[in-house]
């Protein structure tokens, strides 16, 4: 579905949710052009999705992470990290 916004100072922005609602990914994100300029971010908060990946890289772990970012469930966390690793694990296998 995709729907208009407009904030206070008149300036619109089309709304539509990206990730099919049957899809595997949409439980735990969502990709709307309407915001965050269409960063991949965790379902129902502004948080993208690439700030989980930041921190672990740079040696926080997943409970720093989530400490930083309430909005975040634990659950749905560990769920972009498995659905990411399948993802990259499938690819990996058809070489």
């Amino acid at each position: 579905m995709t729907t208009i916004a407009v904030n206070a100072a008149g300036w619109s922005r089309e709304e539509r949710e990206l990730i099919p609602a049957d899809s595997p990914l949409a439980q735990y994100i969502s990709v709307n052009p309407g915001r965050m300029s269409g960063e991949p971010c965790f379902r129902g908060t502004r948080v993208p999705v690439q700030t989980l990946f930041d921190h672990l890289a740079s040696g926080d772990g997943l409970v720093a992470f989530l400490a930083g970012f309430p909005n975040v469930t634990r659950e749905v966390a560990v769920g972009v990290i498995e659905l990411a690793s399948r993802g990259m694990l499938e690819g990996l296998r058809r070489l």
